[in-house]
């Protein structure tokens, strides 16, 4: 048979009658007669309508172990001795508190930085507001800074929190200011918010206060405000 001229030069006319003549795929595995009707096995069902893809829920956080061998250590000098044996521990001490527990005030933050200078801005902060660590406890959630300083990861925090949490158990803090959002986490992830800043919370018998970290605040005059407000208010608690 010969072609169409006007067919095999346009390609909307040679798609249609394609279509016409019952072509339903480009390509098979056998050859068909597509004039002749197809085989009762060979009527596909229809494909299922598309549907909006429904947004994947986050993956929790990984949980600590229920034998996380925090939870066995008797006593303060325990715990450290457990973070000396950490691989870490062989190129830097941990902190996991500086200053006086007994204060039964801690001032928490996330992780050690890299910049002194933030560390330096903790202890101005607490000068404003007549405080140093001979009456209160710098509180690290992970002992140790992240690499290039980035956020800690879940997988971080599971593998230290129970650390702190027994720190907690051991050396019962009264009142918290918690440094930036991560910090503020320990009480839940409401207290992480910025909304929560300002704002009391329960955690563990001791009461919260999220306020901003010095990474946070750079030379934003409003934050430095903020923060100088909150500090007055974790001053008043604890007097």
């Amino acid at each position: 048979m010969t072609a169409n001229p006007s067919i095999a030069a346009d390609p909307a006319a040679a798609l249609a009658f394609l279509v016409s003549a019952g072509a339903d795929v480009a390509l098979a595995e056998t050859p068909r007669r597509w004039l002749e009707a197809p085989p009762p096995n060979a009527v596909q069902a229809p494909a299922p309508p598309v549907t909006a893809t429904t947004p994947r829920a986050a993956a929790p956080p990984p949980a600590a172990p229920a034998d996380h061998p925090a939870r066995a250590c008797a006593d303060v000098p325990a715990l450290l001795a457990l973070l000396g044996r950490f691989p870490d521990a062989r190129t830097r001490p941990p902190l996991l508190f500086h200053g006086a527990l007994e204060s039964r005030v801690w001032v928490l933050i996330d992780r050690p930085d890299h910049d002194p200078g933030h560390r330096e801005t903790i202890d101005r902060m607490l000068a404003a507001i007549d405080l140093d660590w001979s009456r209160a406890a710098l509180i690290s959630r992970l002992p140790w800074p992240t690499p290039g300083d980035g956020e800690p990861t879940p997988h971080q925090l599971a593998r230290f929190t129970p650390v702190v949490e027994r720190l907690a158990e051991l050396a019962p803090p009264a009142h918290v200011l918690a440094l930036g959002q991560v910090a503020a986490e320990l009480a839940g992830s409401q207290a992480r918010l910025g909304s929560s800043r300002g704002r009391w919370f329960d955690w563990r018998g001791a009461q919260l206060l999220p306020s901003i970290h010095p990474r946070a605040m750079g030379s934003n005059k409003e934050l430095k405000r903020q923060a100088f407000e909150h500090l007055k208010l974790f001053r008043a608690a604890i007097a």
